[in-house]
Order: C-alpha cells, then sequence, then structure tokens
C-alpha cells in the first residue's frame, strides 16, 4: 500500500499544488509520495518553482460550512467551494462522512488515538468536460479516504481549470482587437456605431453584468441586440465562442419592420442549484469570480464609471482547516507553520506526511500511521523519525527512537551499510536474490576473523530483518529449525525429490566431516516434514529404501504402452502367475498389478466378477445445477476443454441440438457455391461434418440428461474433432502408423499428453473398445490369439476393430474370417519368461487403432487448429444464410466467432488494404510477463513488411461478439522447441475500442492519432527489447549472457584452484590472473542487473502504452474462459476456466472433475513454481451479449435406469405367457453358427 498523509500536510500541499506544471514536474504533489531523502544526492525543491503558491477564497453559494458546536454524524457532508485569484483554478473540496459501512468514531482533537486525520490516496474519477480549457487542462478529482480503523471520511479534491483561457482574456481585453472591432462596427452600423472604442475593462465589466442578469432575470434584460452599439463594438464577432460557451443563444428573426435581424439572448440558469451539483448556474457563478479577478487587475485609472460592484470574498484556509477537523492541532512549542511561499520543510517531514510545526506526539502519530499502511518502506520512516528526533532535540522522539530500535526496527541508512558490508548496492537490492546475500556472507567467513565473522554475522541479521528474510535470519544465527531452513542449508528447492536430498547430503558431508551433525539435523527435519520413510531409513541405515511406485511406473513393469484404452485382466492375471511367490519381484509385479487394477476400474469399470459396482460421485452438488465432467479418452484434455467451452454458447448449443433444421443438402448441385475456408465444399466433407455435428447433438444431449456428474466423449466424435476432415480414412490410417510408445504418467490423475517415450519391444498391445463403448464387459473381452511358436516373449492382444476381409494364418494355410469363428487353441499360452525389474527398450509393436490415431493427431495440432477444425466442420454441415467476400458463406458460426480484420500496408507505391475473417487474435509473451493488453498492441501496432519496403498495422472492422485470443507458447530458438511459461495478466473486462476501426465516441481519424501516439512509444519498447535480446543471447543453450559469464567465472576458479595444486608438475596449465575470475564475476552481475532493468523499463513502458487509450472504454468485453496448461513441449495437461454469469462464480473443468473455483486469483494471477500453469487462449464475450449469448448450466438429468431384482419363480405360467409377445418367426436356413462346425 502507498504512504498517506496527515491532514494539514493535505492542505499545505494543495495549496502549492499546480496541476499545469504537473507533467513538467514528474509527479502530482497532490497524490504521489514524495521522493525518498538522500543526503548524498543534490536537492530538489519540494515544490517547483513554476507552481502557483495559491491564494483561495471561497465561494459562498456553493459551499457547505461547518456548522460551530455541532459534531458531525453519518449524514453529514461538508463542502469548501474556492478560487485561486492568482491562476483562477476552482477547488472543490468535499469531506464525505456519509459512507459509514458500521464506523462512526471520527478523528480530530477529541479523539486520543487518532488526533488528526491521516489520508491515502483512492484515486481519480473521470473528467467531466464542461470546462473551457478541457482538452488541454482537464478537470480532475482526486478521492482520499482517512486510514483510521472506525474513521468514516471520505474527501474529494475537485481541480477545475479557469471558464476563461489566456486567449480568451486576449480577445477580451486586447486593445488592437478592439480598435479593429471598433473598425467593423462602424463599418456595419456607419452613423449608428459609437463613436468611441471599448476600453480594456469594457468586455469583462458587460460581460459581467450580462452574467449577473442571468441570474436575477428582469423583463427586458434577456434580448442583446447584435448591432446595439456597445456590444457591437465590445464584443462583435470575436466573443461569439465565449458567449456561447456560457450559454448565450444566438437568434435571428424580425423586428417590427419585417427585416430579419440578429439577437443574442442571455443564458438561463436553473434558479438554484444544491452545492453538491454542478449546473449551468455554477459555471456562471465561476465566470464572474474570474471576471472579478480581471476587472480588479485593470488598473483602478482605467476602471471609472464600470458597473462592476467588486467581490471581496474571504480567504478559504480557515474553512478548509475546519472541514478537514485541523483548525486547533497540537503545534509544537516556539514553531508557527512556515508559508507555502516562503522557507520549506525539511523533506523528511514530507515523507511522514507531517509538517514542521506538529508537536512531539503529533511526529510520531504521522510515523505510526504510514509505518501501518506502507510497512514496505518501514526502515525509510524510522530513518525520518531518528533524524528529526535528532534536528529537533526531542526527548520524547529520541526515547522513541531508542525503544524502536531495541525491538528489532532497522534505519535506511543501517539497511544501506550492510548492503554495503557485502558489496552490494542498495539501489539493487531489489533485484538480488537472499541466495547471493547469503553467498556472499558464506565466501567470507574462511578469509575474516572470529571478530569479522561476528560483525559480519551482524550486519546479516540486518539485511535478514529489512528484507523480512526466516532464511538470512537463520543464516546469521546458524541454526537450523525449520523444513525451509533445511532445504536452504541443503542448497535445494523445496520441490526437490528425496533421491536428491540424500546426494546432496552426500556431498556436504565427505569433503566436511565437521558438518555431519548439522547435515544430520538438516535431513531429519526433512524426513520430519515430508513424512518419508525413505528419508528416514536412510538416516537409520545408510541407504536409501525403494521409491514408491507410480502408475507410469506400474504400466511400464507390464510392458504397457498406451495407457488409454482397456485391458483384458484375465492377461494381466496370466502374466503375474507367471512370478514365482515370496520373490522381491512378484511383490513388485503385485503392487503394479494393484494399481493398473484400480485406475482400469476408474476408467472402463473393469473389475473381478465379484466386485461390487463402485459408485463414485466427484462433487456434492445436486446434478441439476452443476455441469458434467467430460472423462479422458486418451490425450484429450484439450478437446475436453473445447467442449465444455463450446457448450456453455447458448446460440452454438441450440443450432447443434436441433441441427437437422439447418443441415445442408449434400448433392453438388445445392454445393456449387458453398465455400468454407476459401475452400469450395465437396459432398463427401458435407457429410463427414454432418456425422461429426450430430455426435456433438447426441454428446450435447447426454451432457444435458446423462443421471452422473461424468460422461465421455465417444470416440468418433474425438476421431473427427481432432482428426482433419478433408483427409481420407486410408491416409489416416497409414499416418497413424506411427508407433505410440510408453506413456508420460499422469498429473493429477489426468492423462499427460506430448511426445510419447520409446517402448519396449513385444509390449503388451492392448484391447481397443469399440466405439460407443464404456464397461460392457462382453465388449472388452479380448480375442483368443494364435500362437504360431513356442519362443513368443510376450502375449498381444490383439486389436478387437478387425477388418472383415483381414486373414487369419495358421499353419501355413489362409482361411477367410468372414463369419468362422476359429477353433478353440489345442494348447495353452506360452508362459512368458521372467520380467527383468529394468527391461532394455525393444522395438515396438506397431497399431493402427482409431483411439491410437486421435492421441497422434492431438499431439500433432495445436489448440487454434482443433477449434478452426470444429468451426469449419459445422459451417461444412448446415446452410449458409448468405455470402461473404470471395464467396465465403455466411453462417451462424461466422456471426458468433469471426471477426473482420483489416490490415493497412503502406509502401512506397501506395496504401494496400486487405481485409481478412479471424476466428481468433494469435498474441506471443515475448517470453516475460505482459498483461494481454500489451501482447494485443504488439498484434496490432504498426511494425515492418517482411522484407522491407514499407509499414503494416491492423484494426479490427467488425469485431466479433466472442472473440478468441490463443497465445503462443511454442517457441523455437536455433531450431529447437522453447516452451514460454511466461504469464498474461487478465482484466476481467477488456474494452477493444484501441482495436476497432471506430467506436460510438471515436472516428477513425481520432483513432489513428492515439494509435500513431501509442506506436512512438512501442518503438521504444522494441529497441529496449533488441537490447534484451543481446543480453539473453550468449549462445550456449539455456544461459543468456550474465549466466555464462557467472559459469565462466566459476570455472576460471576452479582452474585456479586445481593449478595451484600441481603448479610445481610439468605439463600443468598456465594460471589464469586471480582478478579475471573477480572481474567476470561483476560484470555477470552488472549485466544481470541491467537485464532486470530492462524488463522493469519495458513493462512501465507498457504501462505508458496502455494509457494512451485509458479513457476508450466504449466496447467492453468481459471475460468467460480461460484455457490453461502445464507442461512444457514434450506435453501436459489441458482444463479450462469458465465464468458463469447466471450465478456469477468462477468453475474448473478439469476432465472429469468440475470444481467451483473459491479465489478468482487462482484464474487471473501468477502461478509461481517451476512449471507453473499458464494459458493458452482466452475468451471474451460482449458484455451486452454476455448473459444472452452464454448459459454454462444446462441440465435436466434423467433418472438412472434400476435394475431389477432376482424374483422368486412361481406357478403363474399362464398369467405371464399372456404378458409375453408373439415370438416372430426364425430363417434356420441362414442362422450363424453359436458354436462347433457347419454341416456340409
Amino acid at each position: 500500500m502507498a504512504p498517506g498523509k496527515t491532514a494539514p500536510r493535505l492542505l499545505q500541499d494543495l495549496f502549492t499544488y499546480d496541476p499545469r506544471h504537473e507533467e513538467r514536474a514528474g509527479r502530482n504533489l497532490l497524490t504521489s509520495p514524495p521522493p525518498q531523502h538522500d543526503a548524498n544526492a543534490p536537492a530538489v525543491a519540494a515544490v517547483p518553482f513554476r507552481n502557483c503558491r495559491h491564494n483561495f477564497f471561497t465561494k459562498d453559494k456553493q459551499s457547505i460550512p461547518v456548522e460551530p458546536g455541532r459534531e458531525p454524524d453519518t449524514d453529514t457532508v461538508y463542502k469548501v467551494a474556492a478560487y485561486c485569484q492568482k491562476c483562477r483554478w476552482h477547488v472543490d473540496v468535499v469531506a464525505d462522512h456519509r459512507n459509514n459501512d458500521g464506523k462512526s468514531k471520527w478523528c480530530g482533537r477529541g479523539n486520543t488515538d487518532y488526533a488528526l486525520h491521516h489520508f491515502l490516496y483512492q484515486g481519480q474519477e473521470g473528467s467531466n468536460g464542461i470546462n473551457g480549457l478541457e482538452a488541454q487542462l482537464p478537470s480532475r478529482t482526486y478521492s482520499f479516504r482517512c486510514s483510521a480503523p472506525q474513521c468514516s471520511l471520505h474527501v474529494r479534491i475537485g481541480m477545475r481549470p479557469p471558464i476563461f483561457s489566456e486567449h480568451d482574456i486576449e480577445i477580451l481585453t486586447n486593445q488592437a482587437k478592439l480598435r479593429k472591432r471598433w473598425e467593423v462596427a462602424q463599418h456595419l452600423a456607419g452613423d449608428r456605431a459609437d463613436p468611441v472604442m471599448a476600453r480594456r475593462v469594457d468586455a469583462p465589466d458587460y460581460l459581467n453584468t450580462y452574467l449577473q442578469d442571468s441570474l436575477n432575470p428582469s423583463k427586458g434584460k434577456a434580448r442583446i441586440p447584435l448591432f446595439n452599439k456597445k456590444f457591437l463594438k465590445t464584443f462583435g464577432r470575436d466573443c461569439d465562442s465565449i458567449l456561447r460557451r456560457l450559454g448565450f443563444e444566438n437568434r435571428q428573426e424580425e423586428d417590427e419592420e419585417g427585416t430579419l435581424i440578429e439577437a443574442w439572448y442571455l443564458p438561463r440558469p436553473e434558479n438554484t442549484a444544491h452545492p453538491l451539483e454542478y449546473t449551468l448556474r455554477t459555471k456562471i457563478e465561476d465566470a464572474r469570480y474570474e471576471l472579478n479577478t480581471i476587472i480588479l487587475s485593470v488598473p483602478e485609472n482605467e476602471r471609472a464609471n464600470c458597473r462592476h460592484q467588486p467581490m471581496h470574498p474571504l480567504s478559504s484556509r480557515d474553512e478548509l482547516e475546519r472541514v478537514l477537523a485541523c483548525a486547533d492541532y497540537a503545534k509544537a512549542k516556539g514553531r508557527e507553520t512556515r508559508s507555502t511561499s516562503h522557507e520549506e520543510d525539511h523533506p523528511y517531514y514530507a515523507s511522514l506526511g507531517a509538517l514542521a510545526d506538529f508537536d512531539d506526539s503529533l511526529i510520531l502519530f504521522a510515523f505510526s500511521r504510514q509505518v501501518a499502511v506502507d510497512i514496505d518502506n518501514k526502515d525509510y520512516y524510522f530513518e525520518c523519525l531518528q533524524d528529526l528526533a535528532a534536528g529537533r532535540q526531542s526527548e520524547t522522539l529520541g526515547v522513541q527512537v531508542a525503544l524502536l530500535a531495541s525491538q528489532g526496527l532497522i534505519s535506511k541508512r543501517d539497511a544501506q551499510r550492510a548492503y554495503q558490508y557485502f558489496g552490494i548496492n542498495p539501489a539493487h537490492a531489489s533485484v538480488i536474490g537472499d541466495e547471493h546475500i547469503i553467498g556472499s556472507f558464506k565466501s567470507r567467513l574462511s578469509d575474516i576473523s572470529p571478530m569479522q565473522a561476528e560483525e559480519a554475522r551482524k550486519q546479516l541479521r540486518v539485511l535478514g530483518d529489512v528484507r523480512d528474510s526466516e532464511r538470512i535470519r537463520a543464516e546469521a544465527a546458524g541454526s537450523i529449525e525449520t523444513y525451509d531452513q533445511a532445504m536452504a542449508w541443503f542448497e535445494l528447492d523445496p520441490s526437490t525429490a528425496d533421491d536428491f536430498v540424500q546426494t546432496m547430503y552426500s556431498l556436504k558431508t565427505q569433503d566436511n566431516p565437521a558438518e555431519v551433525e548439522t547435515a544430520q539435523k538438516a535431513l531429519q527435519i526433512i524426513a520430519d516434514h515430508r513424512q518419508s520413510e525413505r528419508l528416514q531409513h536412510f538416516l537409520k541405515f545408510g541407504t536409501m529404501s525403494e521409491p514408491e511406485m507410480d502408475l507410469g511406473d506400474a504400466y511400464a513393469h507390464f510392458q504397457v504402452s498406451d495407457r488409454s484404452v482397456a485391458l483384458d485382466p484375465a492377461v494381466l492375471d496370466s502374466l503375474l502367475s507367471t512370478y514365482e511367490l515370496g520373490t522381491s519381484e512378484r511383490a513388485r509385479m503385485e503392487k503394479a498389478h494393484a494399481l493398473i487394477q484400480q485406475d482400469q476400474t476408474q476408467r472402463f469399470g473393469n473389475r473381478p466378477a465379484n466386485a461390487p459396482m463402485p459408485i463414485v460421485r466427484r462433487n456434492n452438488y445436486p446434478l441439476e445445477s452443476w455441469p458434467v465432467g467430460l472423462r479422458n479418452i486418451g490425450n484429450t484434455c484439450y478437446l475436453n476443454s473445447v467442449l465444455q467451452f463450446l457448450f456453455t454458447i447458448k446460440p452454438l448449443r441450440d443450432l447443434i441440438l436441433n441441427c437437422e433444421d439447418h443441415l445442408q443438402d449434400p448433392s453438388p448441385e445445392a454445393l456449387k457455391d458453398k465455400k468454407v475456408g476459401r475452400m469450395a465444399v465437396t459432398p463427401e466433407r458435407v457429410l463427414t461434418a454432418q456425422k461429426f455435428v450430430r455426435e456433438l447433438r447426441a454428446f450435447f444431449e447426454r451432457m444435458i440428461k446423462a443421471p452422473t456428474d461424468t460422461v465421455q466423449p465417444e470416440i468418433d466424435l474425438a476421431s473427427l474433432a481432432l482428426c482433419k476432415s478433408d483427409i481420407s480414412e486410408e491416409a489416416e490410417i497409414q499416418d497413424s502408423d506411427i508407433v505410440p510408445g510408453i506413456g508420460l504418467g499422469t498429473i493429477d490423475g489426468a492423462v499427460v499428453s506430448g511426445p510419447m517415450l520409446p517402448p519396449a519391444e513385444g509390449q503388451l498391445i492392448p484391447v481397443d473398445l469399440p466405439a460407443g463403448s464404456i464397461t460392457d464387459k462382453k465388449e472388452t473381452d479380448s480375442t483368443d490369439t494364435v500362437m504360431d511358436n513356442t519362443d513368443t516373449p510376450t502375449i498381444n492382444l490383439l486389436d478387437s476393430e478387425m477388418k472383415e476381409d483381414a486373414p487369419s494364418h495358421e499353419n501355413g494355410s489362409t482361411k477367410e474370417s468372414g463369419n468362422d469363428v476359429p477353433a478353440p487353441p489345442t494348447r495353452p499360452p506360452p508362459v512368458p519368461p521372467r520380467a527383468d525389474p529394468k527391461p532394455a527398450p525393444k522395438p515396438a509393436v506397431q497399431s493402427s487403432t482409431k483411439i491410437g490415431r486421435i492421441e497422434e493427431s492431438a499431439r500433432q495440432q495445436d489448440a487454434a487448429e482443433v477449434m478452426a477444425n470444429i468451426f469449419d466442420l459445422i459451417s461444412c454441415a448446415i446452410t449458409g444464410d448468405s455470402v461473404l467476400r470471395e464467396g465465403e458463406q455466411g453462417d451462424a458460426i461466422k456471426k458468433l466467432f469471426f471477426g473482420d480484420v483489416t490490415t493497412v500496408m503502406e509502401k512506397p507505391d501506395g496504401i494496400q488494404k486487405n481485409q481478412e475473417l479471424r476466428d481468433h487474435f494469435l498474441v506471443a509473451t515475448g517470453r516475460r510477463d505482459r498483461s494481454l493488453y500489451a501482447t494485443l498492441d504488439e498484434d496490432f501496432g504498426l511494425g515492418e513488411i517482411e522484407g522491407g519496403g514499407g509499414t503494416r498495422y491492423d484494426y479490427v472492422e467488425q469485431a466479433a461478439p466472442i472473440q478468441i485470443i490463443n497465445v503462443k507458447r511454442l517457441q523455437y530458438e536455433k531450431g529447437q522447441p522453447v516452451y514460454d511459461h511466461s504469464h498474461i495478466g487478465l482484466e476481467k473486462t477488456m474494452y477493444l475500442d484501441r482495436y476497432l476501426a471506430r467506436t460510438p465516441t471515436l472516428d477513425e481519424s481520432q483513432l489513428l492519432e492515439l494509435r500513431k501516439a501509442q506506436w512512438a512509444k512501442q518503438k521504444q519498447l522494441r529497441e529496449l527489447d533488441a537490447k534484451r535480446t543481446k543480453l539473453q543471447t550468449s549462445g550456449i543453450e539455456g544461459m543468456n549472457l550474465p549466466e555464462c559469464l557467472n559459469a565462466t567465472s566459476d570455472f576460471i576458479q576452479s582452474l585456479s584452484s586445481d593449478n595451484s595444486e600441481d603448479q610445481d608438475q610439468p605439463g600443468s596449465l598456465l594460471i589464469p590472473p586471480p582478478e579475471l575470475s573477480d572481474t567476470l564475476h561483476k560484470r555477470a552481475s552488472d549485466y544481470a542487473l541491467e537485464l532486470s532493468g530492462i524488463d522493469e523499463q519495458m513493462t512501465t513502458l507498457e504501462s505508458e502504452i496502455n494509457n494512451v487509450f485509458r479513457d476508450c472504454t466504449s466496447v467492453p468485453y468481459r471475460l468467460h474462459a480461460v484455457f490453461v496448461h502445464r507442461g512444457d513441449v514434450k506435453g501436459g495437461h489441458y482444463w479450462i476456466y469458465i465464468y458463469d454469469f447466471q450465478n456469477k462464480e468462477w468453475r474448473s473443468y478439469n476432465d472429469d472433475r468440475v470444481e467451483k473455483v473459491e479465489d478468482e486469483s487462482a484464474v487471473l494471477e501468477k502461478e509461481e513454481g517451476k512449471r507453473p500453469k499458464v494459458s493458452t487462449g482466452v475468451v471474451y464475450v460482449r458484455a451486452d451479449l454476455a448473459e444472452q449469448y452464454t448459459e454454462a448450466v444446462c441440465r435436466q438429468p434423467e433418472q438412472p435406469n434400476v435394475e431389477r431384482k432376482d424374483i422368486e419363480m412361481k406357478d403363474v405360467a399362464d398369467e405371464a405367457d399372456d404378458e409375453l409377445p408373439d415370438l416372430e418367426p426364425v430363417e434356420v436356413a441362414n442362422a450363424p453358427v453359436i458354436e462347433g462346425v457347419e454341416k456340409v
């Protein structure tokens, strides 16, 4: 949280704040924290010398003053409306006690705990666009709230520029312009013109009179003819814009003779105006106050015979102090508040939000409030208090400083000394890690005396307190008490596996026996914290026990490469029986068998015959109020996420459920002009697409009506969605001959997708479930396998999807399989050899199952391709309702998801525009954390055309109601894939104005001007990015330049150490200069800091780029879905977060688990760790259509079928026969043979 300031400090800053010079000063004196004072740096003026030292006077009719003797209550609001007689700016200070929220104790003299209000800046409200200088100097309102827990006071400070600009005053009072108007009046009016030229004071004087008459209207004074002598010579035509801005109306009307004449009518303000409202009456009153100042600035001898009666309002300071409850605060004896026009306070007072005339108790109060609201800078505030205690020679402050120091509070000055003691620049402290500091400390210990070591520990304790680092404190104390301290002592990350902990223990103790006791204590803490039996075993016996077996290991023991399909339990049991009972191999295989059996039961229902059917609910929500989860059928976690997202789009879901009303006629004549994705659509493609749509309809119906909380997508649905619809079946099968390897395991129970590992020879080929089958035991039994010899090393399970014409070979003869059933085998299957604990890799057996093809397609396509394929399938399947550019079919998909993007290319030969329909935007992070706006700005911004020859930029001519934005995570460096884990900051509401051709409030030219301002900053950003890339490139994979220099430094240091031992031996290498290693290390640190600094500069610049369009909020889109992925280039796991606009909550859809997201930050904020989840795609919906176009919950669960119980047989055969249907005749001649052989 940012620091605040007391009420007197806020008033003093208000009296010196000048919005006109804010940008040049580099900070807002009223809202920005004062810069931290550095005694060694050049002095900086607290108030820029150009600033107006305001002389505020109260505007009584616009104010609500404090009533003497009355305390504020929950209905109280005060207002001081003032204007400055020097710069003519207007200020409104509103003190609002109405925001009660159960708080009722206000700060002030009577409050012993909070003698003053302490204000925190809350933000800036928008401009109301009512003043004359609005375009150049917009009005602004700053909000503050009191930080006291029980005080509800909110303060708003509004600043408005003058009604009359310097240009307006020049027009009204410049004598040369007045002379020209007089000459024009003589030309227009001839003899009726006034013979005397207007004076400098006349225009302000007459205008003040007109405005006074408008506030107190009377008959006959509302109209001013243009040819009025005084009006024509004083105002003429030059002042029309000023008059209109003040509410004057210009009309043309006929006089008594029927001649058309022109006249001005006075403004017609409201009779009364509430002080908290800004109306035309308020504006006219403000104008009169300014005219009063302008008239009084004219020398008195030139004001003779003026109608103006001078106004003499009272100074606003006393009333402002009463409103903010600081009129009588305790002041130090002999001190007075310094004039804002003269000497300034010491910067330490401003840092504490205090004034120099504060009593010691108020200084301590200001210090305590600053520390409470800005704990990160408590060391600096303590330094301020230390210095002020010494400067004021205050015993009270000195005692408090000593007490705080005894409690461990460190001043910023002491912290800087501690950093410098370890050779660290304090300015770089924020980018230096605890490990670096501890490393610097440890490197010194071996070279210093015990007394110096104690001093080093003292300085390290200072840094531990400053950084609030338990790890540094523990290192300074030399003790290990916590898990984090134990891991830090071993220099390990908390996620490190047990095996590596044991390795580090050995490395730590083998060269330093004195560390054994400490190492054992650290290892014991880690073992206890992790409840690790293996580490406990190592501590007791000195050896590690076998690691726990996971599901991937279990399948690998049985040499099963594809875990996504059902296995035959009988075959698994047969293989297990080959291992001798009582052996360690048998125990290991039994454990693997149990894990596989449990996994198969959860997936496919395979279980022993006598096992009861498990009934498992994934959550406790009522079925009718909660979406279903989707079970994974093998590397389809991304498809599951896509299906869940599409289901929530109500117009699309309705289209699919009623697809029969929209299906395309597949005849060649009907398809003659049909194009989807710029390609002509064939009848075959239409039929394939309609099959997909019908499969999707059936699946959506199951998602709505399923009596369970999960459903499983059909294999055909996945196949059509993941495999290109324009690829033939034969080509698909041929491509699928790529052999699947051993699986990658699971993450939180979900199948991991990605390139598979090399398989083992003779691996089991699992039974593939027929399409539509889930748990039917009859359909999951494997086909008998005929063995051609007894040397087969493993048992192979045949694919259950056999082609009808596939021949089977036995003993060299060929038989037609057709409906023939092979005779039962004459001998039992051979016993496989005992499996080696770590079987060597062997060639894989090829598989062309449909699910294998699905997995291969899933691995070869990215997110955007899958979504585009589904959109194309739906468009191919349905009829269009219009024809778009280039003959493209217009339909519901185009209306929902496609936007029209224009690319403008500026070339030497002219400007060229290309238009393209896009169903998504594709952005990249640039390998660093960025906001979504920043990535889109880069995608749509000004860039060079490939090959040179001009520039290009994009804008959206017509935005899609549902906007998909995909994130490019897979990058390539030197031909190798690299996964980008950078975070993209998401906004709950995104405004698309900046990317559109035009908006309701801005036309094309205005938006282009804003874009050009943004492009200038983007150019700076690209230059920084190029510099950053240079520092990140070292020529060594996985290492940037600072890391490469550090590694080189370490190598040279080790080389020097080795050569120092062997320098007397012949042939030893020359010893590098001893300073080379230190020089490289220092250069590496400098480059690392520079790299970090560039990242900060780029983040700041991106924020400035974003602020260019800060006020463009006409086209809001709301965040609906976030596709996320955890993994790397080798694979990983997808799931999706979807926002339910009806129920106003986020849900996580992770395959078969749909869970409520309790904390929204899990969706929007960055996840820490080595493999954090990252967003791969986001979906925004136009705000006005969000609830109409999305519906996350659509459930009408049917009652599940209840199995009939066994019924006792009774002698009621006649009654039973009456209920039986008539039997149909059977054609015996063509009946299939169930058992035996067909008779000849």
